[in-house]
């Protein structure tokens, strides 16, 4: 199958791991590079993309025990502050 479009910021995937680690992921000439890649930290219990309504989801916002983040699709943080919650935030 083969896909044609005209910007490059579509093919990207973001993925956060066990080790506190977010990455993404972009295409570039064909081929998979990784676009950014956070420091270790807390295990990261959840990742969704967010942002402006009816425009795209281009921010990402990672739980990780009590603690959000938020990062531009460049990798930059602009979002981070610890909540009074005991449990881990998983939802």
């Amino acid at each position: 199958m083969d896909l044609t479009l005209s910007r490059a910021d579509y093919l990207q995937v973001v993925v956060g791991d066990q080790d506190g680690v977010v990455m993404c992921f972009g295409m570039k000439k064909g081929e998979a590079a990784a676009v950014f890649k956070t420091l270790p930290g807390q295990k990261i219990a959840r990742l969704e993309l967010g942002g402006v309504l009816n425009t795209p989801q281009e921010k990402i916002f990672i739980a990780a025990g009590s603690e959000i983040r938020g990062f531009t699709k460049r990798g930059k943080q602009f979002l981070s502050f610890e909540t009074n919650l005991t449990e881990s935030i998983k939802a």
